[in-house]
């Protein structure tokens, strides 16, 4: 605990105006997409907590009675995610939303011409197709902005209902919103003019202090949340409805010019040229079963990937045209792609840099890896024109109408600062940042906290405190639903069968955890509610909680890749004590005094994968236990149990190959560890429990993880694709 307390003070670092009360949020880093902001504010949460900078504790705080105040600035995805991050821990904090606009997540609201996907930016690497957010709070499926904002407010206001919980305030609409310091250096006072609204919708409270009055107050704490700024040219926002992705209706062809040489650019090329684009789908669209040339992408990827900061990409991809491993797939890409250029549009790219190869390189242009990528095959199939030529010149060259320029010139970041901050606080920022590489307030959108952790009330060391019943369905983390129901089904049938061996009376229950990494740490997840007995599921669903890859009996399975059985006859008190050296209780409630017979089943994968970068090649773990006085299940029943386990992982691995319509089994990323070798049985524990030596568990042919999700990147067959 005192490692995770160092490193959330180290953290908070990084965030931090030095010697005052600020935290910036994302507002100086270059991988901008709602996704990695969210967890950017949510790795603040996570620190705040844990470095105790915000009080916090497992039993929930009285209302009235607040250790700290705290003010966050923004009612974006950043704003609402780290309030609602610390709301989910029981910050025992007064909260006050600000929010400049009128509503709550302003920017997307009614945002229908652009699509949101939490992992696109990630492509080509591992995790990147599902459409999940995957957030323990505020989490969302890939969709419409618009939609999206949708999701995320339903995902709010459950945060906000939940029991016990001291509800923000929220101000919209607030003007004259100005950040000073007072005398001391522990408060930040803040002045504006803005009306108090519900801070469930954003919408108008029946109170007559809906009108902007103007307010003055001292806060501990203050998180600005405010993103990047307005754009430099608003004529043509990037979050406003448009039609320039859309076949025209009253010309047979119009000319436009892009200006700008970010993503946002990039993106609206794509849409004016490409027909029918989605941002989500052209990857898999272009790129799906031709597998050379992906491998050689994702090679690129780790020399060239939004990481790195190397050049010549643009070099490298020309190379793969010319390679006769990957020349033939090239070709059919540029094929496949020049057939879906529009016959209604030209594009004119205005950049800064002369030769479009610059364009490639990070020290002239921030661009994800992907859009390079597609940018450089629009570029091969004569899809538009680059220069560097004045605006004006272009236009007048190629006729272009004044309402078809689009913009993207970066946001008026330093402005929006200026406006918001005084002038020491933003001197304090400019001197902090100065001329360092990389920029001090950089931030990782990499997950910091662990498994469980916005499940639980309080600090990670308070963990202790929180009482048996809500152990018994806390530490939730995202499950996806065709995965709970897969496992259900799979449950139910194994349980049906160990049902007509068992005696009455006694509760049996049946359930598969699987191996699937959040954060830094690999975790068991429970895939389904208990199957079994009519008591085997207990009043509230135990589905999607999790545990550690080493604690329990499951944990037990998992480390040293054998069958885990209790010994013949042992007595439930002896079964019980055993649970103490596996830490279960550290992660669970504790042990039913009465089970006498436990049963852990490892699904294993190939030991020698390639690629294979887990701490142990297990996808899964089922687990049996009984309460019913002398229960036991023998080798030769074990064995039709494994047969059936092995037929499930067979057919999920065939899945894998065809998958089925819209879901898809999607292999998220892994831990980037070595395999570990396998464990072995504690001493102590000897004459308790038993690695079972004569029936091998079940294994898989090919490397598998579960996690069978919705996703709009299922196979498509174009005209050429091998």
């Amino acid at each position: 605990m005192a490692d995770r307390s160092s490193a959330a003070a180290d953290l908070l670092k990084t965030y931090r105006v030095d010697g005052t009360p600020l935290y910036v949020i994302g507002t100086f880093d270059t991988g901008v997409t709602v996704f990695s902001q969210q967890i950017r504010a949510l790795n603040l949460a996570w620190a705040a907590v844990e470095a105790e900078l915000v009080p916090a504790s497992a039993e929930s705080p009285a209302v009235g009675r607040c250790r700290c105040k705290v003010a966050v600035i923004g009612a974006g995805f950043a704003g609402l995610s780290v309030t609602a991050g610390l709301l989910s821990k029981g910050a025992d904090a007064e909260i006050t939303v600000f929010e400049q606009r009128d509503a709550l997540l302003p920017l997307q609201q009614g945002s229908d011409s652009r699509w949101l996907h939490p992992r696109i930016y990630d492509w080509p690497r591992k995790g990147s197709q599902a459409s999940v957010a995957m957030l323990p709070v505020l989490n969302w499926t890939a969709a419409r902005a618009s939609d999206v904002v949708v999701q995320v407010l339903a995902e709010w206001k459950k945060v906000l209902t939940a029991s016990d919980r001291i509800r923000p305030t929220l101000y919209c609409n607030a003007r004259h919103l100005q950040i000073h310091e007072t005398s001391g250096i522990s408060q930040l006072m803040i002045e504006w003019v803005g009306e108090r609204r519900s801070v469930v919708d954003g919408t108008a409270l029946n109170e007559p202090e809906i009108s902007a009055i103007g307010r003055s107050d001292t806060f501990d704490l203050v998180i600005l949340a405010v993103g990047f700024g307005l754009e430099r040219d608003g004529a043509l926002s990037y979050w406003r409805n448009e039609t320039i992705g859309q076949p025209s209706l009253d010309q047979p062809r119009r000319a436009f010019l892009v200006s700008g040489q970010g993503d946002g650019a990039m993106i609206d090329l794509l849409r004016l040229r490409i027909s029918q684009y989605r941002q989500d789908r052209i990857l898999d669209e272009l790129f799906y079963g031709r597998s050379a040339l992906l491998q050689s992408i994702q090679a690129l990827h780790q020399i060239y990937g939004d990481d790195q900061h190397k050049s010549g990409l643009f070099a490298e991809l020309e190379s793969l045209e010319r390679d006769t491993a990957t020349s033939a797939d090239f070709r059919e890409v540029r094929e496949d792609l020049f057939r879906r250029l529009r016959r209604d549009t030209d594009v004119i790219l205005r950049l800064q840099v002369k030769k479009l190869s610059q364009l490639f390189d990070p020290a002239t242009a921030r661009i994800s890896f992907q859009n390079k990528l597609l940018v450089f095959f629009l570029y091969k199939c004569g899809g538009f024109v680059p220069s560097a030529l004045n605006e004006d010149k272009l236009l007048r060259q190629h006729g272009i109408a004044p309402e078809r320029v689009v913009r993207r010139h970066g946001t008026l970041r330093d402005d929006q600062l200026k406006e918001l901050l005084s002038e020491k606080l933003y001197q304090a920022i400019e001197t902090r940042r100065g001329k360092a590489k990389p920029d001090p307030f950089s931030q990782s959108d990499q997950v910091r906290w662990p498994g469980g952790y916005f499940d639980v009330l309080g600090k990670s060391k308070d963990s202790g405190k929180v009482g048996e019943q809500q152990r018994a369905h806390w530490r939730k983390e995202y499950l996806p639903g065709p995965t709970q129901l897969l496992a259900s089904a799979f449950c139910s049938a194994l349980a049906g069968f160990l049902r007509s061996r068992h005696p009455k009376p006694g509760r049996l229950r049946v359930a598969l955890h699987r191996a699937v990494a959040f954060g830094n740490e690999e975790l068991l997840q429970q895939a389904c509610d208990y199957q079994g007995t009519a008591d085997a599921r207990g009043d509230r669903s135990a589905a999607a909680r999790t545990f550690p890859a080493e604690n329990g009996t499951i944990g037990l399975a998992y480390q040293c890749r054998r069958i885990v059985r209790s010994a013949r006859a042992v007595k439930p008190l002896r079964l019980n004590e055993a649970m103490k050296p596996l830490k279960l209780h550290a992660a669970s409630r504790l042990m039913s005094k009465e089970v006498g017979f436990v049963l852990a089943i490892p699904l294993l994968e190939p030991e020698h994968a390639t690629g294979f970068t887990a701490p142990s090649p297990v996808a899964g773990v089922i687990y049996v236990d009984s309460q019913a006085p002398g229960f036991f299940i023998e080798d030769k029943e074990l064995r039709e149990l494994v047969a059936m386990a092995a037929e499930f992982v067979e057919v999920l691995t065939r899945t894998d190959k065809s998958p089925v319509d819209r879901i898809r089994n999607i292999r998220l990323s892994d831990l980037g560890v070595a395999a570990r070798p396998p464990g072995r049985l504690p001493k102590s524990l000897a004459g308790i429990l038993d690695l079972v030596m004569d029936v091998e568990p079940p294994r898989s042919s090919a490397p598998l993880q579960i996690n069978y999700d919705y996703s709009d990147f299922y196979p498509v067959q174009t005209a050429s694709a091998k």
